[in-house]
């Protein structure tokens, strides 16, 4: 009984942050549950994507440790990935819920991904890991993944995150609907713009570029590109900053005071992302990164 006691205000005060998160953005939040995953489980996340048009990646929350160089990473994502205990798990069992590398069982997953797993990530601390997939798809998943070292997470924890589960999936399901709505938003001024070039605008408001934003919204620089080329048109407009000021005045991008309290905001102590060719599912021949 003191068990649940215990772990029932944090639950609840993550739902009362999804609530609040499906009101304030209409893109998946990640910066924001990354950094609230970390404080309720102590430990190291990251968000981890892959897509049927061949993109894959991971975002930490926070920088590498200087120890850890680009050259590492890339050993780790071309190699490693493709053999990771939890990615072969899911692969296999298409099972949806969270689940930690040290419930894999040994046979399921090849004697390279466990090895590789740990040459890697036991020196950073990372080597046992705990996924929570906010999409699992035939060839393309997202999930917030957990890291920690030495101990496999308790059953205690995986409960939770499995209980957090269902609040993660809602947000990515927001984002991903709206993402394709193209039903215009008629502003004051009479532009209409459609909620994904309203997407583009409030990332363009956080200063982000066109690789960034498309890194972001998953689709190409040019895509984002034709965007811009839509939204300065309707707003009268002939460049970004001009863009902006204009959204601003509009509602629909928040000020420079306001954007720091969204779930839009840089990642705490900064973010190291990673993109390539699908590892996960059958790749579209013109992959790309994402």
């Amino acid at each position: 009984m003191r068990q649940v006691q215990a772990r029932t205000p944090g639950f609840d005060e993550w739902v009362d942050l999804v609530v609040q998160l499906s009101r304030d953005t209409a893109e998946f939040p990640r910066a924001v549950l990354a950094d609230h995953l970390a404080e309720t489980f102590s430990c190291h996340v990251s968000w981890n994507w892959a897509e049927p048009s061949g993109s894959y990646g991971f975002e930490l929350r926070g920088p590498l440790p200087e120890f850890l160089d680009a050259a590492h990473v890339r050993h780790w994502a071309v190699k490693a990935m493709r053999t990771h205990p939890l990615l072969t798990w899911f692969a296999h069992t298409r099972d949806p819920l969270p689940m930690t590398v040290g419930r894999v069982p040994r046979e399921l997953a090849p004697a390279t991904g466990w090895t590789l797993l740990r040459e890697c990530l036991e020196d950073p601390g990372w080597e046992e890991q705990l996924s929570i997939p906010s999409h699992l798809g035939p060839s393309s998943y997202r999930a917030m993944v957990l890291a920690q070292t030495r101990h496999d997470f308790t059953d205690e924890q995986l409960d939770l995150a499995r209980r957090l589960q269902p609040l993660l999936a809602v947000l990515d399901r927001q984002a991903e609907v709206l993402a394709r709505t193209e039903a215009p938003l008629t502003t004051g001024s009479g532009a209409d713009l459609t909620c994904r070039e309203v997407a583009v605008l409030r990332l363009l408001g956080e200063g982000k570029t066109a690789a960034a934003i498309g890194n972001r919204l998953l689709v190409s620089t040019r895509t984002v590109h034709t965007h811009l080329g839509h939204i300065y048109r309707k707003l009268g407009v002939s460049d970004r900053l001009m863009a902006v000021l204009a959204a601003r005045e509009l509602g629909l991008v928040p000020s420079a005071t306001e954007q720091h309290r969204t779930a839009g905001r840089p990642l705490p102590g900064g973010s190291f992302a990673w993109s390539g060719p699908s590892v996960y599912g059958p790749a579209a021949d013109d992959a790309q990164a994402g």
